[in-house]
């Protein structure tokens, strides 16, 4: 897998850098929840505005008329700032995908361009599929090459909380999202049995083979808390952790999960 450095750190295979996505629903809550992160074992922060955002009436229509946008900005001010130097995913997540509200495209991307735009976060992650479960391939294209010019890279991100999918299906998937020009495969899927998350790390290695990008490949659900471990073993280069609030089934604690990493890749970070 060919590393990607974002600012201060790499992402690479070996032990994984540990993300803690913030969800509160307030200016308030969120620079709390990004004050108890940085105070832990937390390498990047990840806004979860979709949690913020469920609180605006009319959705679609706030951010067409950009009702939104200045406490967006102010919001991520405060994340930068709170951070001190650690990477910031903004994510936007999708109804049918995970998140808290259903959101079209058009708004969840013109939210994407202005955190982007603002240089006040490192990168944006991107529903891979719209809320109908398609997407518009020249659309897509467009929206990450807009993103691009900001300096800011892009994850593409799969979700299915139903279910794992074939390995055929996710080297195919992590295939097309690089094609489209991400620069992080992100595929998260549920997983049943142990041996569907051993199945599923094993897919982290075909899809990491060679000179490609990085990936983050990982099970939701309490079977599949072995791929937020040895994950990273087999190329995935991002795991997430909870901070005040899980956002999403099998999600340890950012201090449970730095000592499981600490015991697999031994205290020096090495395998």
């Amino acid at each position: 897998m060919k590393p990607l450095k974002i600012k201060d750190i790499v992402l690479e295979p070996g032990r994984p850098k540990i993300a803690i996505p913030i969800s509160g629903r307030n200016f308030d809550e969120i620079a709390e929840q990004c004050e108890e992160a940085v105070n832990g074992p937390c390498d990047i922060i990840e806004w979860r505005a979709d949690y913020f955002l469920n609180t605006i009436e009319s959705l679609d229509e706030s951010v067409e008329k950009m009702k939104v946008h200045p406490e967006i900005i102010r919001i991520l001010d405060e994340i930068d700032y709170i951070a001190e130097g650690r990477p910031v995913i903004f994510t936007v997540r999708g109804g049918t995908q995970g998140g808290e509200k259903p959101i079209s495209r058009k708004s969840a991307y013109d939210l994407a361009r202005i955190a982007a735009q603002s240089k006040l976060v490192t990168i944006v992650d991107m529903d891979f599929f719209e809320e109908n479960g398609t997407f518009n391939l020249q659309e897509m294209l467009e929206q990450i090459e807009a993103i691009h010019e900001y300096g800011v890279k892009v994850i593409l991100s799969y979700h299915n909380f139903r279910k794992t999918v074939s390995r055929e299906a996710i080297v195919s998937m992590v295939k097309q999202m690089r094609n489209m020009g991400a620069d992080i495969c992100k595929i998260a899927v549920t997983t049943e049995t142990k041996e569907e998350g051993v199945d599923l790390v094993k897919t982290t290695a075909a899809v990491t083979e060679g000179d490609q990008g990085p990936v983050i490949i990982l099970a939701m659900g309490e079977e599949g808390k072995i791929t937020r471990v040895a994950g990273g073993e087999y190329g995935s280069c991002i795991t997430y952790a909870s901070g005040t609030k899980a956002t999403a089934p099998g999600q340890m604690s950012a201090e449970h999960l730095s000592e499981l990493l600490d015991k697999f890749y031994n205290k020096d970070g090495n395998n």
